[in-house]
């Protein structure tokens, strides 16, 4: 009797609710406990005239439904798939699926799932049984597009640990577009996406597979698997009206034209006044103190090796401290703003300097070593070149210089820092960072290399004075060039 009255009670409630189920029960009939799972796809029909959410939910662990939510247009239909797994259940089986509508004032329904299991018999699987969900998506191509922040711990993982486990456990080959929500054209495009389905922002991470919606790190973990399958079988559910996001578009814009900009920073940095009026002292020092041209290369390679790593982990520290800080849309606001400000500020200084060295003013220039760092730096050039220590006082030369230099030579190198941090959770940052610093001590190696080879330093010295405005003009035009790119980031 139980069929006949859950039939009836399906028939009045799917009226109810404006939706029509098929078929209206499942029998999957007869078959062994060791037979593997059966599975049956089920159609649901927006019987109305407005838009509705279906949610199925299992009455037991032997029953599972992918996906368990549809969005459906009126008049619009969605196919989901019944999973029934005997392993654990014997004899006469009657299982209930519970659907649920968004249509005002409807009550639950019940979906029948029906049949018999046998004991299984040694050596043979039941003919009825199909094969395993995983098995029926093998193979197949799921594209998912992840929104979250960089700085969260969990998505990392999530990516770098989860994604490959699925991959590996449901024989799937998963490509996940990651989006930083902190980005504000991001933001709003996901927000599109959610104006779309209907529903609202809940929690981050979020991921959407096909044109389900999964929120925050619980559900995602919850009902990822199950979508996974429902879609790489083609029972998935696409979203209309809505086109795909490209992959990390406008991340991608700054990353493409990252590469140039950072790699004529590190070299106008290098011939920065602040860096190579230095860099001449110390020549002329090494000269005054006797030491030859090998010697000079020698401790010129020491040198140069201390101040490309000072430089790289000063700029990795503050790198890591800024894209931690970004998580807080309000700070990555701030730092987007701020950096942009900066840079303009830099290239109008920039300019002015360039016009101040064309009238033969330099010592005049705006963007230049304070006097007090300048002292310093003299002073420890002056005891370091007359060690016997040569490697130890080369490489402690080189961090103490790098360090008092900062003052000046950071004024292009934390803008370069701050514009990566703009570019999002892409490793390339990293990439760049050492761009920049590589870029940096090229010029350092360059003149060691002229003197070992008997170029006279005050060929050098010349050559230098001559290029001041140039360099100048190069760094308004650098730092302009950065505000663009971060304003399209």
């Amino acid at each position: 009797m139980k069929p006949f009255f859950v039939s009836f009670f399906l028939f009045l409630s799917y009226s109810a609710a404006a939706i029509v189920v098929t078929p209206g029960e499942w029998d999957f009939g007869t078959i062994e406990s060791d037979g593997g799972l059966v599975s049956q796809v089920v159609q649901i029909l927006n019987n109305s005239e407005r838009e509705i959410t279906v949610t199925l939910i299992s009455t037991c662990g032997c029953l599972t439904v992918a996906p368990a939510m549809l969005k459906l247009q009126a008049g619009e239909s969605g196919a989901v798939t019944f999973f029934f797994d005997p392993v654990y259940e014997k004899g006469r089986v009657e299982k209930d699926m519970i659907i649920l509508t968004t249509q005002p004032g409807v009550p639950k329904t019940l979906f029948l799932v029906r049949g018999e299991v046998l004991e299984a018999r040694d050596g043979k699987k039941g003919g009825a049984a199909e094969e395993s969900p995983a098995a029926l998506a093998a193979g197949r191509v799921v594209q998912l597009q992840f929104y979250y922040s960089p700085g969260c711990k969990s998505c990392l993982r999530f990516l770098k640990h989860s994604i490959p486990e699925l991959e590996k456990k449901l024989n799937l080959k998963i490509e996940v577009a990651p989006f930083d929500i902190l980005n504000p054209e991001v933001y709003e495009d996901f927000h599109a996406r959610l104006a779309n389905l209907g529903v609202e922002e809940k929690a981050f991470p979020a991921l959407f597979v096909g044109g389900v919606l999964l929120q925050g790190d619980r559900e995602i973990a919850a009902k990822l698997e199950g979508e996974l399958l429902a879609f790489a079988q083609g029972n998935g559910q696409d979203q209309p009206g809505v086109a795909a996001i490209e992959p990390g578009h406008r991340e991608q814009i700054g990353v493409e034209l990252a590469v140039l900009p950072i790699l004529l920073a590190g070299l106008l940095d290098g011939v920065n006044p602040c860096a190579f009026t230095t860099l001449i002292f110390l020549i002329s020092s090494l000269a005054l103190a006797g030491r030859s041209r090998r010697e000079t290369l020698y401790i010129g390679i020491f040198f140069t090796t201390a101040v490309f790593l000072t430089y790289y982990l000063i700029g990795l520290g503050l790198f890591q401290g800024l894209r931690a800080a970004s998580v807080f849309p309000i700070i990555a606001l701030i730092i987007k703003w701020a950096l942009i400000g900066a840079l303009l500020l830099l290239s109008g200084l920039s300019l002015y300097d360039y016009f101040i060295v064309r009238s033969g003013k330099s010592s005049e220039v705006v963007l230049q070593l304070p006097r007090f760092f300048k002292l310093k730096i003299h002073g420890t050039i002056r005891k370091r070149v007359r060690t016997t220590a040569l490697i130890g006082s080369s490489l402690m030369l080189g961090v103490l210089v790098s360090i008092f230099e900062l003052a000046c030579t950071g004024q292009v190198y934390f803008p370069v820092i701050v514009y990566l941090v703009r570019l999002g959770n892409d490793p390339r940052a990293y990439l760049y960072l050492l761009l920049y610093n590589s870029s940096f001590i090229v010029p350092l190696l360059l003149v060691f290399l002229l003197i070992y080879f008997g170029i006279n330093s005050g060929v050098i010295v010349s050559f230098f004075q001559r290029s001041i405005k140039l360099v100048k003009l190069g760094l308004a035009f650098l730092f302009l060039t950065l505000s663009v790119i971060t304003f399209l980031i």
